[in-house]
């Protein structure tokens, strides 16, 4: 299916812009910052895995593909409006940045009905 190409290409795409994003507003990369990446890019996955999952006909492949779509605007732009805060008030360095951890949360339960819509139409 064409509309499954289109969404896992728009999640693979969503999750590299998300993870230049975070990292590009981190003064320098560790090790312990792995789980927060892997984190964000969580939605994104699942997603793609729901994707090729579920291939259960044209009209649901094109809302999980309109959700896909919402979701990472959403997404990418929280972060890219993190990332751009970050680099120009310099304030903004000194606090906790919460988007690393609350925008996948949001994602995550925003997809939660998704995926249980999936899970019950699989149950027919």
């Amino acid at each position: 299916m064409r509309v499954t190409r289109l969404t896992m290409l728009l999640c693979g795409g969503s999750a590299l812009l998300t993870l230049v994003l975070a990292l590009s507003s981190v003064p320098r990369w560790r090790g312990s910052d792995v789980p927060f990446l892997l984190l964000a890019l969580t939605p994104y996955l699942a997603l793609a895995a729901l994707a090729t999952a579920r291939r259960q006909g044209r009209r649901w492949a094109w809302t999980l593909f309109a959700f896909t779509m919402a979701l990472s605007l959403a997404g990418v732009g929280c972060f890219a409006v993190d990332s751009w805060t970050f680099h120009t008030v310099a304030e903004y360095r000194m606090a906790q940045r919460f988007t690393v951890i609350v925008v996948p949360m949001l994602q995550l339960a925003a997809l939660v009905p998704l995926v249980m819509a999936a899970l019950v139409r699989a149950g027919r």
